[in-house]
């Protein structure tokens, strides 16, 4: 494998048509993918400032700090930028133990059972 050389030294976030990014929220510990947000501007600096994760709630159109109403916080450990600038990678300590507004430890329980239909998996909650 080679690296590219003409691998910018420097990168700026892309942000969408909307003016958002996709911010993956990672358990900095074990490596696993809590779930999926979204951040503007606004939430990209708070982030960075408070040191803990904040998004953009497209749902209620308003910025959101992770665990104000549930608790459940995720303390900023590092955040990384991709190879092209339009997603986000924030490593995080999961305060309360749950990412997911269902409550549990993390978004992704739906996994693929036959071709057409994502089927709910207790053991994965």
């Amino acid at each position: 494998m080679t690296i590219e050389a003409n691998t910018p030294t420097t990168m700026q976030p892309r942000w969408n048509s909307e003016g958002l990014i996709p911010a993956i929220a990672q358990d900095g510990t074990t490596g696993e993918v809590l779930m999926l947000a979204w951040m503007n501007a606004e939430a990209l600096a708070l982030t960075l400032k408070e040191r803990r994760a904040v998004y953009w709630s497209r749902s209620r159109n308003a910025i959101w700090r992770k665990g104000d109403t549930s608790g459940n916080i995720q303390a900023l450990l590092s955040i990384c930028l991709d190879c092209d600038g339009d997603t986000l990678l924030l490593k995080v300590r999961q305060i309360g133990g749950a990412a997911c507004h269902t409550g549990r430890r993390h978004c992704f329980f739906y996994p693929h059972h036959d071709g057409q239909s994502w089927v709910l998996n207790e053991e994965q909650s």
